[in-house]
Order: structure tokens, then C-alpha cells, then sequence
């Protein structure tokens, strides 16, 4: 079915993708997750296929990718049981490229899309999670720079990132706070950025989610990406919209790698003289994990083809993709532990590691409670 929907060039990325994959990722992960790192070689693999610059323009050195590439690549991945910078790739690169200027563009992209260079979104606060309007980051307007002070929390892989994308009020006292959201970049090496805590996580060990820290950062203003207004809330709540597209594939990916192994499993544990697959209890749960990923990928690819065709990403779409995504992945994963039996809950087998690591993307890019709120503005509106 999705075959039908993709080009011969989507088809052909995807072989390479995971060919890519299945060589060079998955035979290596297990050793990662033991170590609680992603190898510099993790990235110079990635940055030598492209996928750093994926969504970059090729004059500034990039892909020349779109989303559907994105979501291929996130699903890719996700099957061998790995992620990678999302929002690198799906924030930080494209935030620059839809609204930086021609000088930013050439200063940035091409050491981010050569993965020399590695991006990291800082939105979310202490106070500021799901109601993103009311950070408390502040950058004020001196003397041809930002003076920026702010604390930013569990930041995808900020504790390795040399570029930061910022959401930070310019504004106070608005009677409506998120017109007050401006946007920057905010280079590593500037005097009075820091790295807090880094969080202990459940799973996705070989990632980081870190504390960044802003204390009277000069962000000079030529490094001003957005100007406070509803475009800097509203560009947000659009890369909200990218980020969410590439977490559902990335979903579908894992379910797809914890649903083919168990489908092994149950053809290879025989007990009661025969393989628990000839069960119909098996057989059916089975059947249902096979059902529901179909339904995710769909919903996935569904969101991303109308996005490419009208330009833009589609809220209603993305959310509801994610929403279900979400939620079916949790379900596959938990199903393929039950269906391994104790060895399921053992490391000896990976089911274990993709449920610990699909928990949090229900998290990243919006809860499935947020989606279901953008969901039924999007009906009823």
C-alpha cells in the first residue's frame, strides 16, 4: 500500500537508508546502549550519507530532501532499534532554512548539514512544557545585542550540540504572553552558555536530554532569527508539526522491529510439542500488532504527502498521526515482551530496550493529550 504512494526516488532512498541500517547501526547498538552513548563514528556514519543535512538546500551543502525523506529515515532507523538528532535535523536545520536570512543560512547550514556542526531546539522550561507561552527565558534589546537569560530543560542531545535554536521573550506584560516568543541562534562558545543536569532516562540511553543554561548570553542581532510577534509562536507550533511527523515514523520503526521479532520468536518456541504460533491466541495478538502498525504508517505518510503538496506541514494531520502512533507503538512493544515470555523481560532480548525507548517519544514534540486538544481545535474550528 505505501509502495503505491512513494516515487522511484522515495523507494530508492529508502533501500539505501536501510541498507544503511542493517550494516552499519544495528550490529552496533547493544554496545552503545551498554556505554550510554552515540560514538563520534555514530555521527561521521550519518553525516556521510547526508541524513545530518537531510532537509538542507544542496547550495549550502545539504540533502535537498523533504519530509517524506524525513519520515523514511526516522522509520528506517526506529526498526533497528535507534534514533537519531530529529531535531537537529527537523528543528534546528529548518528553522534556519524557512526563516534565516541569506547571510545566516551560509554561516550555519553547511557545517550543520556536513554534521560538523550539531543543533540543538531549546523550548521547553521548568514551567514551560505543554503551555509553551509561558517561558520565562527573556533576551532584552542592548547596544546591537540580546542580552539572554534563561534556563531550557530536557534538551535532545544539547550537552554535544554547538548551535542552539532559541525561543525566548523579547516582550513582557503582553495580554496575549505567546506574542511575545522571538527566536535565535545561539552559538555553543558564547560566554554564559552552560550545561546543567543531564536526566537520568528510562530508556533512549544513548541520547541525551540536558539542562541548558543562559546567563547574560550576548546574542548579537544579527543572530535574531524571528522578531517577537505571532510569527515566532506560530513558526514554533509549525516545527511542533515537522518534529511530530518524524516521532510517529519513528514509532512505526520501533513497533515494526519489536513486532518482527516476536513474530520470529513465536515461529521458533515451540512448547506443547509444537511453535506457539500455531496457537490462536498468538496468532491473534500477532494479527492485531500487524493491524495497528499498518494504521500508523498510514496515518504517517497520509500527513506527510498532503504536507508536501500543499507546502506546508498539516496540524490536524500531524496530531492525530502522533496521537495514534504513540499509543500503538507502546501497545506493539509491551505485546512483543508478553509474547517472548520472561525471556522478553530479560536484555538478553531487545524487546525490552525498544519498550524503555518508544515510552518517551509520547512525550517529545506534544503529549497525546496536546494532540488531541490541536486535533479537536483543528474539527471544530
Amino acid at each position: 500500500m505505501i509502495d503505491s504512494l512513494l516515487s522511484e526516488e522515495n523507494k530508492m532512498f529508502r533501500d539505501t537508508v536501510r541498507r544503511f541500517a542493517e550494516k552499519e547501526i544495528a550490529p552496533h547498538v547493544m554496545k552503545w546502549e551498554e556505554e550510554r552513548k552515540y560514538p563520534e563514528e555514530y555521527y561521521r556514519k550519518l553525516s556521510e550519507m547526508g541524513f545530518m543535512g537531510l532537509l538542507v538546500p544542496e547550495e549550502y551543502g545539504g540533502a535537498g530532501g523533504c519530509i517524506i525523506d524525513l519520515v523514511i529515515l526516522c522509520e528506517e532507523m526506529g526498526k533497528v532499534g535507534v534514533s537519531f538528532p530529529l531535531t537537529h535535523v527537523s528543528a534546528c536545520c529548518r528553522s534556519i532554512v524557512s526563516q534565516g536570512n541569506e547571510e545566516q543560512k551560509r554561516r550555519y547550514l553547511p557545517d550543520m548539514a556536513s554534521g560538523e556542526k550539531i543543533g540543538a531546539y531549546c523550548q521547553t522550561e521548568p514551567e514551560a512544557g505543554s503551555d509553551s507561552g509561558s517561558m520565562s527565558s527573556f533576551a532584552e534589546k542592548k547596544n546591537g545585542h540580546y542580552l539572554l537569560n534563561g534556563r531550557k530543560v530536557f534538551i535532545s542531545n544539547g550537552r554535544i550540540a554547538s548551535v542552539f535554536i532559541v525561543l525566548a521573550k523579547t516582550e513582557r506584560n503582553l495580554s496575549k504572553p505567546s506574542r511575545g516568543i522571538a527566536m535565535f541562534v545561539v552559538d555553543r562558545d558564547s560566554p554564559g552558555v552552560s550545561v546543567g543536569k543531564t536526566e537520568e532516562l528510562m530508556g533512549r540511553h544513548c541520547s541525551s536530554l540536558d539542562e541548558i543554561i543562559f546567563e547574560d548570553v550576548k546574542v548579537p542581532e544579527e543572530n535574531l532569527l524571528i522578531l517577537a510577534g505571532s510569527k515566532g509562536f506560530k513558526e514554533m507550533m509549525n516545527e511542533f508539526n515537522g518534529e511530530r511527523c518524524g516521532n510517529s515514523a519513528f514509532c512505526v520503526g520501533f513497533a515494526q522491529g519489536a513486532y518482527e521479532r516476536a513474530l520470529r520468536y513465536c515461529k521458533e518456541r515451540i512448547q506443547f510439542g509444537k511453535s506457539i504460533s500455531e496457537f490462536q491466541g498468538i496468532r491473534w495478538v500477532l494479527a492485531e500488532m500487524a493491524i495497528k502498525i499498518q494504521a500508523a504508517r498510514l496515518l504517517v505518510y497520509d500527513a506527510v504527502i498532503k504536507s508536501e503538496k500543499k507546502g506546508k506541514i498539516i496540524a490536524k494531520e500531524a496530531a492525530i498521526a502522533k496521537k495514534f502512533a504513540n499509543e500503538m507503538t507502546t501497545w506493539v512493544c509491551d505485546q512483543a515482551i508478553q509474547l517472548h515470555g520472561a525471556y522478553g523481560y530479560t536484555t538478553d532480548y531487545e524487546v525490552e530496550r525498544y519498550y524503555r525507548d518508544v515510552r518517551g517519544w509520547s512525550m517529545g514534540g506534544g503529549t497525546t493529550h496536546i494532540c488531541l486538544n490541536r486535533i479537536a481545535h483543528q474539527i471544530l474550528k
